[in-house]
C-alpha cells in the first residue's frame, strides 16, 4: 500500500469518527460515492463501511471520478476557520457544560435513542459545536437501544432489539495510561463498574457509559443493554449510573464542569453527587452544600402531564440507593421529600422531576405555553408561591438546521443567503435573501424532493400508489393517543370523499412507534395502518427513524399535528418540515402556539383552555376537514398561467423564514446561554467566592 493511500485511509477514519459527517452532507456524500449500495446496507456508517471495504476496496472507490470529486469537496468544507460564540463571554466565571440525557440522537447507526427527546439532544450537541459553545455531553450506551419497529400481518407493532457490536460504531473507548477507563458507580449493595466510551460530535464530546463488562455480574451488566425499560427498578439503576457514574466519569477525565445541566428527570441524581462532593470536599453543611450547587443546575422538563415523569417507591430507593445516601449525607425520607408533592406524605412516591426542579436554580420548559403549562403542573414544589411567580421559565425548542435541511435547499441557502448561512444571528439581514429565491426555483426543488418521497414510500409500502404530483400530507409522531393520528380516520365517509377527487388528489404519508408498553398507542397505530393497508393513496413508512424522518419532512407539502391542547410540549418535527418549506397545519400547542402565522400555516381551532383543558375530538376533526376542504386543497392546486402555486409558494418561503431564524438550534443554544447557562456560571462563582470568604 503507497503511502498516498495510507494517508486517504488515516483521513478517512478520522472522519469516520466525527459525527459531523451526520449533518454536512458533504462528508456524508463522500463517503456514499465510495460505495453507494454498502453505504445503505451498513445503515449509513462510515466505520463499518470503511472495515468492509478494506484498504483495496477504497483504493478501487478512488479510481473513480466522482470519488475523487466527493474527497475533494469535503476537504473544502472542512476547511479552517473557527465559529465565534454568538454571545460574547464577558465574565470572571469559567463556563463548562455538562449535558446529561438518557438518550441522544445523532444518527441512525448510533442506537441511542427512541425518539424527540433524544433527537433534540443531539441537535442540543450539535449546535454547541456549531457555536464553540464549551459543553460536553454524558449519556449510556445501549447494547440493544430502543427497539426496531416491524408490523405484523394484522398490522400490530412487534419490537426486535437486535444487539449493536460496539466496535463498528463511531465510538471509540475511553483509554488512559493505566489501559481502558471504568469508573466505579453505587448501585444497591454493589460497586458496578462502567466503561466510557466517546463519539466526538464535531467539537463536542459525548461520553457514554456501559455497564456490560465481564467484570461485571449479570443483573449489573443488562443495566444499559435497552433503553426506557419499563420495570421502575431497571430505569432508577440506568438514572443511578447517569446521574452518579455520569459525574465520576467526568472527574475520572478531569473534567470540571461550571453549570450542570439535567434534560428531563431522568438525570436527577446529577444533582446529589454534586452535593456529595462538595460537602466531601470542603466541609460544607447539607443546606450550604445544596445552595452552592443549586446555582450550578440547569434542569429542562419535557412533560406537559405529571404520569410522564418517573415514580419510584420509597422501598425501590431504600434498596438502589440507601447504602448511597448516606455517604452523601441525606436520609430516606429527607430524600423522597424532595421529590414528593407535599413534603412529610409517606404515602407518595419520589417524582424525578420534582426534585430536579427544587435542585436547580434555573428550571425550564421547552416552549412558551409548555412554561405557562409547566408552572402550574409543578407549582407545588413551591408552597405558598402564587402560579405565576413559580420559577419555571420557558426556552423553546430548536432543530438543527444542517441536520434537517435538504441538501437541495441547503445549496440554496449558500447560494441565496450567505455560503456560511447556518453561522447568522437570527436577525442578520442576509436571511432576506431567501425572499430573493425565485418561485419556480424553489417550487420545483420542493417538487424533486416530493418526487423521491413518493418513490420511496411506493418501494417499501406495498399497496401505496401516491402520485409524485398529487398534495402530500405527512404525519410523524410517536403513537401516544394524546398525539390523535387516528383524528382524521373517525370520519371514513369525509376523508374517503378528500381520497378520491382526481381533479384534486390527496394523498397521506404516515410514520412513527408506539411505545412498546403503551397497548392504547399500538391500537391507534393499528388503524393507521389497516387504513395504509387498504388505500393506495395512504402510506406507512416503517421504523420511524432520522433516516425516515428526513424524506418525510423534506418531502411533505403540508405537516400535520393534532394532539389535545397543552399536552404536546414543543413538538420539533414541525419545527424541522417547516425549515424545508413544508406548511404546517396544527393545534395551537407546543412550538406552533409561538410560531403559527397565516403566511405560512394553519392553526386547528381547539376550544381546551388551561383552566377546561378536555377537548372535543368530534369538533376538532370537523374544524380539521373544513381546513383541508376550503383552504389547504384548494390553495395548492390554484396555479398561474405557468401551472405555478404561488401563493403556495409565497407561504413556503415565509415558513423557511421563520423557521430558520426563529426556531434553529442555534437559537436555543444561544437563549440557554444568555438565560440559564452565564447566569448559573456567575451565580455560582459569587457563592463560591463568598463561601471561602465565610470560612
Amino acid at each position: 500500500m503507497h503511502d498516498n493511500l495510507m494517508r486517504v485511509i488515516e483521513e478517512l477514519k478520522l472522519l469516520a469518527l466525527d459525527l459531523s459527517w451526520s449533518w454536512d452532507w458533504r462528508l456524508s456524500e463522500l463517503f456514499s460515492s465510495l460505495d453507494p449500495e454498502l453505504w445503505l446496507s451498513t445503515g449509513r456508517n462510515p466505520v463499518l463501511l470503511l472495515a468492509r471495504l478494506g484498504p483495496d476496496g477504497v483504493e478501487r472507490a478512488l479510481e473513480r471520478p466522482r470519488a475523487r470529486a466527493a474527497l475533494e469537496q469535503a476537504r473544502r468544507s472542512l476547511r479552517p476557520g473557527g465559529v465565534a460564540a454568538s454571545r460574547p463571554w464577558r465574565s470572571e466565571a469559567r463556563l463548562e457544560v455538562a449535558y446529561f440525557s438518557l438518550e441522544f440522537g445523532l444518527a441512525d447507526c448510533l442506537p441511542i435513542y427512541s425518539g424527540g427527546l433524544g433527537i433534540l439532544a443531539g441537535d442540543h450537541l450539535k449546535a454547541a459545536s456549531e457555536l464553540n459553545l464549551p459543553l460536553v455531553g454524558v449519556g449510556l450506551l445501549y447494547r440493544q437501544g430502543f427497539g426496531h419497529q416491524r408490523l405484523d400481518q394484522d398490522g400490530r407493532q412487534i419490537e426486535e432489539y437486535p444487539a449493536t457490536r460496539f466496535e463498528d460504531l463511531p465510538l471509540e473507548r475511553v483509554t488512559t495510561e493505566a489501559g481502558p477507563l471504568t469508573v466505579h458507580c453505587p448501585v444497591g449493595a454493589n460497586e458496578v463498574q462502567v466503561a466510557v466510551w466517546k463519539a466526538q460530535v464535531g467539537r463536542t464530546p459525548l461520553y457514554l457509559l456501559d455497564t456490560d463488562l465481564d467484570s461485571n455480574p449479570p443483573e449489573s451488566r443488562a443495566i444499559t443493554d435497552r433503553l426506557y425499560v419499563p420495570e421502575a427498578d431497571r430505569r432508577l439503576r440506568q438514572e443511578c449510573v447517569l446521574g452518579i457514574g455520569g459525574m465520576r466519569a467526568l472527574r475520572a477525565l478531569g473534567i470540571e464542569p461550571t453549570v450542570f445541566h439535567m434534560n428531563e428527570g431522568h438525570g436527577f441524581l446529577v444533582s446529589i453527587e454534586r452535593m456529595r462532593e462538595l460537602r466531601a470536599a470542603r466541609e460544607l453543611s447539607w443546606e450550604e452544600a445544596r445552595l452552592l450547587a443549586g446555582a450550578g443546575f440547569v434542569f429542562t422538563t419535557h412533560t406537559p402531564v405529571a404520569a410522564g415523569s418517573d415514580y419510584f417507591s420509597a422501598e425501590l430507593v431504600q434498596d438502589v440507593l440507601g447504602g448511597y445516601l448516606g455517604d452523601a449525607g441525606l436520609d430516606l425520607e429527607g430524600f423522597m421529600d424532595l421529590g414528593r408533592r407535599q413534603a412529610g406524605d409517606p404515602t407518595e412516591d419520589l417524582c424525578t422531576t420534582y426534585v430536579g426542579l427544587r435542585m436547580a436554580d434555573h428550571s425550564v420548559g421547552v416552549s412558551r405555553l409548555h412554561g405557562t403549562v409547566s408552572r402550574r403542573l409543578w407549582k407545588d414544589a413551591w408552597p405558598g408561591i402564587v402560579e405565576s411567580q413559580v420559577p419555571i421559565s420557558s426556552v423553546t425548542n430548536g432543530v438543527h438546521l444542517r441536520t434537517w435541511l435538504a441538501p437541495d435547499l441547503a445549496r440554496m441557502l449558500e447560494q441565496w443567503v450567505d455560503p456560511r448561512w447556518w453561522e447568522l444571528e437570527a436577525d442578520d439581514e442576509r436571511w432576506r435573501g431567501l425572499r430573493s429565491i425565485p418561485d419556480a426555483e424553489l417550487w420545483s426543488t420542493h417538487q424533486r424532493l416530493r418526487a423521491r418521497l413518493v418513490e420511496l414510500v411506493n418501494r417499501n409500502w406495498a399497496t401505496a400508489r401516491l402520485d409524485p404530483h398529487a398534495l402530500t400530507i405527512g404525519f410523524g409522531r410517536r403513537f401516544a393517543p394524546y398525539k390523535r393520528a387516528d383524528l382524521l380516520i373517525r370520519n371514513p365517509e369525509r376523508l374517503e370523499a378528500i381520497l378520491c377527487r382526481r381533479d384534486r388528489p390527496v394523498q397521506f404519508i404516515f410514520a412513527g412507534k408506539a411505545h412498546p408498553a403503551d397497548e392504547p398507542g399500538k391500537a391507534i397505530l393499528q388503524a393507521v395502518v389497516r387504513l395504509a393497508r387498504g388505500n393506495a393513496q395512504v402510506g406507512f413508512l416503517e421504523d420511524y427513524a432520522i433516516e425516515v424522518a428526513r424524506p418525510l419532512v423534506q418531502g411533505a407539502d403540508v405537516w400535520l399535528n393534532n394532539p389535545r391542547r397543552f399536552l404536546e410540549a414543543s413538538g420539533t418535527s414541525g419545527m424541522k418540515a417547516a425549515a424545508n418549506g413544508v406548511l404546517n397545519l396544527s393545534v395551537l400547542d407546543g412550538w406552533w402556539d409561538e410560531g403559527y402565522r397565516p403566511d405560512s400555516g394553519w392553526a386547528i381551532p381547539s376550544g381546551a383552555t388551561l383552566e377546561r383543558p378536555e377537548t372535543d375530538d368530534a369538533a376538532e376533526a370537523e374544524s380539521l376537514f373544513r381546513i383541508l376542504e376550503r383552504e389547504v386543497v384548494p390553495n395548492f392546486y390554484a396555479r398561474d398561467h405557468t401551472d405555478l402555486p404561488t401563493q403556495w409558494v409565497a407561504m413556503m418561503r415565509a415558513s423557511m423564514l421563520n423557521a430558520a431564524t426563529a426556531f434553529s438550534a442555534r437559537r436555543m443554544l444561544c437563549d440557554y446561554l444568555d438565560t440559564c447557562y452565564a447566569p448559573a456560571a456567575e451565580r455560582s462563582l459569587q457563592l463560591a467566592l463568598l463561601s471561602e470568604w465565610d470560612g
